[in-house]
């Protein structure tokens, strides 16, 4: 129904705009003689249609229609609106009817036609976004929303197929895993399951669920929904199956509780449970909406989806949810790829406009800076295991050589900072240590080959492709770069065929975990370009990193295998990014977690 009433809506602009058009002398709010029969003849229609017409436009109050009484006496038509001024009122009540593509639509009808109707347009939707306080026809009740715009819908948001930040950040507030990471207490804390207990060796883990915890669509979560979840995700054709490579069996011996049998000892295996991709799903409802899960999906989380089409995605806050009902009412995802400067940096922007009950920064107090120097880093790798130059560990060390983070930030500069990964400082390369890889890079057998780079078509990966290609060029290495959308890189045949690759690496606190995902996610370069050597040193740290009971082992372990991956010029950081946000004074609750994003769960509104 409302597809066909944005139809009718901008069928009946077109015609308005056509009326106008037709008579050059209609002027705005002066009444003009006209006849039935000359109407119908600018709307090619019959007299009928035209007499419908005008009765609509009459009844939307777009014009005054007065038609004449007996024969001889002409009808008078009054215009209330000049045509531009219609356009742009139409697609603002398109979008406050929740259809932003039917107004986007509208607007790229006629911005040609009316000078400045677009920009106009882009600075009204620009002042819908962020905190918005309203209340509730009927009962009158207090709604806080925020809103915010995104550069495309969010298709997929099933935690096994989530590839891109923006989608796992979603994913956190529709879904829960079983067990979380505390970054304030650097621990594992319960979550959907409340205990668990393993045996010595860290290969059987029994998990005791919450009773009582509901899904979306009402029905309570058991162990039999949590065997299925894990199973899902070990034989699905998922990028993150790497997390549950461990897995022997899942058993569920009651209602709520699960037995998860090990291949080998895993003293991280709780860490991985932590993560997003292992969230818990109804069993039920999967199976009944098959491939529809992916846009409509249905989880325990603290947020539900309500929407979630092209035009917009609409979350709304949980109310029976186990660990407490948001504060936030609902989070509104505006599609509006026009405005992509802003998209790029939609959460940051989210919290500095207002729209709403009179919500003014000038008479709302100081707004509070947050900021945070973001853990994951924007890294380019080397395919050492393709057949090529770069296969050749001399040549790679001499390109791992050229492309200096360090370079990199001074020439490009922006938010990019110095990189830490894992907590260890990338050190700089010192010059005459570069003209001795840059020596022995000459010694090898490379004859001028071009080299693909892969990357995304994203700003920042653009501009440091482009760096990269430059750099190179001074040295004699031509590269061509290749954009490809995140879902088609993280296909195993492009990375494989990939020489570079721009990314970023996601690490949080769970240090560890973020290592293991770096090596054997699927989805990542790393775990493609490896070559065949550094692939069985990594392999041969990697168990005895699993099975290290302590921290400060677990550490030493993860120094072996950075050491590995740097001496076989694997990878080579660039840098990562300082988030910086400025949240409006009645917003609370605000902090950023590693990948610069807010928690929507924690924020609430004063009054």
């Amino acid at each position: 129904m409302r597809e066909e009433s944005v139809v009718v809506s901008m069928q009946l602009v077109e015609q308005y705009v056509r009326l106008f058009a037709g008579r050059p002398n209609l002027k705005q709010g002066t009444p003009a003689d006209i006849s039935l029969a000359e109407v119908a003849d600018i709307l090619y229609c019959t007299h009928r249609n035209a007499t419908l017409t005008l009765k609509k436009m009459q009844n939307q109050g777009w014009l005054h229609w007065q038609p004449g009484r007996g024969r001889g006496n002409r009808s008078v038509l009054t215009c209330l609106l000049a045509p531009d001024d219609l356009v742009f009122t139409v697609a603002k009540e398109l979008v406050q009817k929740g259809d932003i593509q039917g107004s986007r639509q509208l607007i790229g009808q006629y911005q040609q036609e009316w000078q400045g109707l677009e920009e106009d347009y882009s600075r009204w939707m620009s002042s819908q976004f962020g905190l918005s306080v309203s209340r509730e026809k009927g009962n009158g009740e207090r709604v806080d929303t925020l809103r915010f715009f995104v550069s495309g819908p969010f298709r997929i948001l099933d935690p096994i197929r989530v590839l891109l930040r923006s989608q796992t950040h979603l994913v956190k507030h529709i879904f829960d895993t079983l067990v979380r990471f505390d970054p304030a207490t650097r621990t594992i804390v319960g979550q959907l399951a409340f205990f668990w207990e393993s045996d010595e060796l860290g290969k059987e883990w029994t998990l005791y669920l919450r009773k009582g915890v509901l899904f979306h669509h009402g029905r309570q979560m058991n162990a039999e929904d949590v065997c299925y979840s894990l199973l899902r995700l070990m034989e699905a054709p998922s990028r993150h199956r790497w997390l549950t490579h461990s897995i022997q069996s899942v058993q569920a011996i009651e209602d709520h509780i699960v037995i998860v049998t090990l291949q080998q000892p895993n003293h991280l295996f709780l860490h991985a449970l932590s993560k997003e991709y292992v969230s818990i799903v109804p069993k039920d409802y999967v199976v009944q909406m098959g491939e529809g899960f992916a846009a409509r999906p249905v989880g325990t989380g603290p947020f539900k989806v309500i929407r979630n089409d092209d035009s917009m995605l609409v979350l709304e806050a949980f109310q029976p949810y186990f660990a407490g009902r948001p504060f936030l009412d609902r989070v509104e995802l505006w599609c509006v790829p026009e405005l992509q400067d802003e998209a790029e940096t939609n959460h940051l922007q989210l919290l500095r406009c207002t729209t709403g009950a009179g919500i003014v920064p000038e008479q709302d107090g100081v707004w509070n800076g947050v900021s945070r120097h973001e853990q994951s880093f924007q890294y380019v790798s080397l395919n050492g295991a393709k057949p090529g130059p770069l296969h050749d560990l001399s040549f790679r060390a001499a390109v791992a050589a050229i492309l200096s983070g360090e370079a990199l930030r001074a020439d490009l500069k922006g938010s990019r900072q110095p990189v830490e990964a894992w907590g260890e400082a990338v050190p700089f390369l010192p010059e005459e240590e570069m003209s001795a890889f840059l020596k022995n890079g000459k010694d090898c057998d490379y004859s001028g080959e071009k080299l693909l780079l892969y990357t995304y078509p994203d700003l920042d990966h653009v501009e440091d492709a482009m760096w990269i290609q430059a750099r190179c060029a001074q040295y004699g290495i031509p590269i061509e770069i290749v954009y490809v959308d995140p879902e088609e890189l993280a296909q195993s045949a492009m990375l494989r065929e990939a020489d570079l690759i721009v990314d970023s690496a996601n690490v949080d606190e769970r240090l560890e975990l973020s290592l293991l995902e770096f090596v054997y996610a699927e989805a990542l370069s790393i775990h493609h370009h490896v070559d065949e050597q550094g692939r069985k040193k990594v392999e041969k740290q990697m168990k005895s990193l699993l099975e290290a009971k302590t921290k400060t082992d677990r550490e030493d372990e993860m120094k072996k295998i950075l050491a590995i991956l740097q001496k076989r010029h694997t990878f080579v950081p660039l840098y990562s990014n300082r988030i910086e946000m400025q949240a409006h004074p009645r917003l609370s609750g605000i902090s950023l977690d590693a990948y610069g994003w807010v928690d929507f769960s924690r924020v609430f509104v004063r009054a």
